[in-house]
């Protein structure tokens, strides 16, 4: 790893190549609908709860469970400077069981910037620096939901009816960000991530989350 003035200095250019990116951005054309904010790509602009859901044909009974994804959806987007990367976080699920679709919800992941766009409380919990949006993967570790980003974001814990949301570094034992693309171990129930800091392009770290959801640990860490 580099001494702690390269790490400013990486950490100093990295913000202000970010800054001029988005400064870019912002001079594009808008003349054109934005591709990444129309048709398909329209963001959804509310959240729903649809309960009993009509079904066509039959569902198998094995198919008993949730279906979770995520991704971006921004809540105010300004054409001017979107990047469909960056949009905030907004988690789907469909909850299937003897047959029937008892329900669908999708709810924004409530980070800083969602709840300054909609009037809502941010969701509790500890950051890993100010970057807080998550929208690009949704797991299961030991049974617990968790909605994650890549490059250095802490990940969200969800309820299992999406309500409840905390930022949650699991159970505090979590060291810097994670990943959005974990590996489950099948013997031993361990998730293994290679992590990285956005901010940090010398550095990445192997953490080893424990098959309770928690005891999160950096194994390897090196240039």
């Amino acid at each position: 790893m580099g001494s702690a003035v390269e790490t400013l200095i990486r950490s100093s250019v990295a913000k202000g190549m970010e800054a001029i990116a988005d400064f870019n951005r912002k001079r594009l054309d808008d003349a054109e609908p934005h591709p990444f904010l129309t048709g398909a790509h329209r963001p959804m602009d509310r959240e729903l709860t649809l309960t009993d859901l009509p079904v066509t044909g039959s569902i198998p009974p094995a198919l008993d469970g949730r279906y979770l994804r995520i991704g971006p959806n921004p809540a105010k987007p300004d054409p001017a400077g979107y990047h469909w990367f960056t949009g905030d976080g907004m988690v789907h699920g469909l909850k299937l069981q003897d047959g029937k679709a008892l329900w669908y919800r999708n709810r924004w992941i409530r980070s800083k910037a969602v709840g300054s766009a909609l009037g809502l409380e941010p969701a509790p919990g500890p950051r890993n620096g100010s970057f807080d949006t998550v929208n690009t993967n949704v797991v299961d570790v030991a049974g617990r939901t968790f909605a994650l980003v890549e490059a250095g974001g802490t990940p969200v814990e969800l309820s299992d009816t999406l309500e409840a949301q905390s930022y949650n570094p699991f159970d505090g034992t979590l060291q810097g960000g994670f990943t959005a693309h974990p590996h489950l171990d099948p013997l031993t129930g361990e998730q293994h991530a290679i992590c990285y800091e956005g901010t940090r392009p010398d550095e990445v770290r192997h953490v080893v989350v424990g098959r309770d959801g928690g005891g999160a640990e950096a194994r390897r860490r090196g240039a």
